[in-house]
């Protein structure tokens, strides 16, 4: 039998499995038969082997290049790097989707691994669910996009991965992303569960948190690590451009921070169930959009593959999810009533509902910007599509108003507002904000609302410290404990407070490099001969040497490389090589930028063009506070960990 076969039957079993557990998982917990939710188990744990199986087989075609495999024609070649083999994995679309599924039926199998405990009775339906998407994404990938397709002939060459994807960041990001979305289904999944059976209340909410958690920092991590890639391989000095692809990730995030969120007032105030059932379900969904935009062909982005029917399926597979969630939604109406109110207007409820809606508004505005090249294409016949300002214009507003309620949020009390208690609570938050704002006038930063927004940051950032340094001095002062034991105790013995502050933490440094890179990045455009210098911005360049080379064992890559000397009041920095590739499976060029970072800016130097006698146009980029957009996301990392690290157990 032959490799290719093997990986294609164990997709076909893998589409009989999911079946099966749907049917018996369903049908052992509607006529209470505890033998069929047991077998249905054990079929989704031999999906997870299935599709471990096809995927191991698919990735052994890659690295023995097997040309007669259409998709190992199309993504490596026999000069590829074996390290980015792993890339052409998940670098087309029959690839990537094996990955979701792969990882999807991994989660399923971990999740089953405990026995049910609070979600004994919510367990089955939940992997009925669980069960039916694996069966779609099998299905599609048996009928639709099938990575183990051959070729009537057996090509000698293989066509090669796109340069741009040769780069480390790109062998982890596509992973990360598509590990959030087949996390995401787990929510979804218990959501469902607890509409069918009635049991509303948060324990689902409670039971799935760590794999909420996960999925949001995943997602947000990858959105990150994307952006660190474009802002490296790209050559275009920026790492989001409000592109459609990058938009649709953005989206769910976005939908799901305000399920994060309005998850957290229903365990405590057992209030917005309808609201946290049709997030976590609208968020699943947006995951899925994310793929169906990517894949239908119906919006053009540089991301995206070519066009296909399968995006059809996609969307139908959405509106069927839609339909029966608001359905059932409808059917227990009663059950989604919480005993909580809404209290008054700053209450801790209050402020939390709207930061939701803020979030919700955001998302929506994203979305509509994405779709707005289709919609003008039907109505006016002419796709019109929105440009980064317009973005920025209402996104910025948007941004900064989370952030004012980011703030204020742990300072308002619950049901009621003290308003003296409140002001008395804002002082010191005020009084950093107001020197920030002055210090940077004095420091000749003139912009308004580059000055707002570095002083609301300030304001936050104070929060959110005193928030966490009251509970780490108040055991220093009980338990007469130094600092670093207090903070290890505070945080050890309420991992859920201090690693959501810390996030909280994280996501101001990446608010902080936003501006700062937005605001003030300076760019100059310089042509120079070997030996000529320039300065930019306090810096030294010195154009010394040039290479211009055809490169056989890289695929007849033809290499562009310049030599530059950074040196600043006389000292020499470093020296870099940027570079201006010819490849011979792409068209037009590929830049590998040089970069020089420390915690106040960046400075990135773009080799533009480089003639045979060496004359070189360089784009030299001062872009301000951008590491702290990367040091945030090690630190959401962090407070992720924190927050989802299993709690100490009390001794009795």
């Amino acid at each position: 039998m032959v490799l290719s076969d093997i990986g294609y039957g164990a997709l076909l079993l893998t589409l009989a499995a999911a079946l099966w557990a749907a049917v018996a998982s369903w049908r052992g917990a509607v006529q209470g038969r505890p033998r069929l939710v047991a077998s249905a188990r054990n079929a989704l744990f031999a999906t997870a082997g299935l599709t471990t199986l096809s995927s191991v087989v698919l990735l052994v075609l890659l690295l023995n290049h097997n040309f007669e495999v259409r998709y190992v024609y199309e993504h490596v070649s026999t000069y590829l790097a074996a390290e980015y083999v792993l890339a052409a994995f998940w670098a087309g679309l029959e690839g990537s989707q094996l990955l979701w599924l792969w990882m999807l039926a991994i989660f399923t199998a971990l999740l089953l691994l405990r026995r049910p405990t609070w979600d004994q009775e919510l367990r089955p339906y939940a992997m009925a669910v669980l069960a039916v998407t694996e069966a779609f994404f099998a299905l599609l990938l048996i009928v639709m996009t099938n990575p183990f397709e051959l070729l009537s002939a057996v090509p000698v060459e293989g066509i090669s991965l796109n340069p741009l994807l040769q780069n480390f960041w790109m062998i982890i990001h596509p992973p990360i992303i598509f590990a959030a979305y087949a996390l995401w289904t787990i929510p979804f999944a218990y959501a469902l569960a607890a509409l069918v059976t009635g049991r509303l209340d948060a324990t689902w909410l409670r039971g799935t948190r760590r794999w909420t958690l996960a999925a949001w920092a995943s997602l947000g991590i990858g959105i990150l690590v994307g952006a660190w890639w474009a802002y490296l391989e790209l050559g275009w000095g920026g790492y989001w451009g409000w592109d459609p692809v990058e938009n649709s990730s953005l989206i769910p995030w976005l939908v799901g921070t305000a399920f994060v969120h309005s998850a957290i007032i229903q365990e405590r105030r057992d209030m917005f169930r309808g609201w946290n059932v049709f997030l976590a379900t609208f968020t699943f969904v947006l995951t899925v959009f994310a793929t169906f935009v990517t894949r239908s062909g119906l919006i053009q982005s540089v991301h995206a593959f070519a066009q296909s029917p399968i995006g059809y399926y996609y969307l139908a597979y959405m509106l069927v999810v839609m339909a029966a969630t608001v359905g059932l939604m409808f059917g227990r109406s009663r059950e989604l009533r919480g005993t909580g109110e809404l209290g008054d207007l700053l209450s801790r409820e209050f402020v939390f509902l709207v930061t939701n809606l803020l979030f919700l508004g955001s998302a929506a505005a994203v979305l509509l910007g994405t779709l707005w090249p289709t919609f003008t294409e039907a109505v006016r016949g002419v796709a019109t599509t929105l440009g980064p300002e317009n973005y920025n214009r209402f996104m910025g507003p948007l941004g900064l108003l989370i952030v004012v309620l980011l703030g204020i949020c742990p300072l308002v009390d619950w049901r009621r507002i003290d308003a003296q208690r409140l002001l008395r609570s804002l002082w010191a938050q005020a009084a950093v904000a107001v020197f920030t704002a002055v210090l940077l006038l004095l420091v000749g930063i003139r912009e308004t609302w580059a000055v707002l927004s570095f002083a609301v940051t300030a304001f936050v950032g104070t929060t959110v410290v005193l928030q966490m340094a009251q509970g780490i001095v108040a055991r220093m002062r009980s338990a007469g404990e130094n600092l670093l034991v207090a903070t290890a105790q505070a945080v050890g013995n309420n991992r859920r407070r201090y690693g959501g502050q810390i996030i909280h933490f994280s996501i101001l440094l990446i608010v902080m490099g936003i501006i700062g890179s937005q605001a003030y990045q300076t760019e100059v455009q310089v042509a120079l001969a070997t030996g000529e210098s320039v300065e930019v911005a306090g810096y030294t360049l010195a154009y010394k040497d040039f290479t211009y080379r055809e490169v056989q064992e890289d695929g007849n890559k033809i290499l562009n490389q310049a030599v530059v000397e950074i040196s600043r009041n006389g000292r020499q920095l470093a020296t870099v090589h940027p570079e201006r590739n010819l490849h011979s499976n792409v068209q037009g060029a590929v830049t590998e930028v040089a970069l020089r970072p420390n915690l106040k800016e960046d400075l990135y130097v773009v080799l533009a063009s480089l003639e045979p006698d060496g004359l070189a146009a360089f784009q030299v980029l001062i872009t301000p506070l951008v590491i702290w957009l990367w040091i945030g996301g090690m630190v959401l990392i962090l407070g992720t960990l924190i927050a989802t690290w299993p709690a100490r157990r009390k001794r009795k």
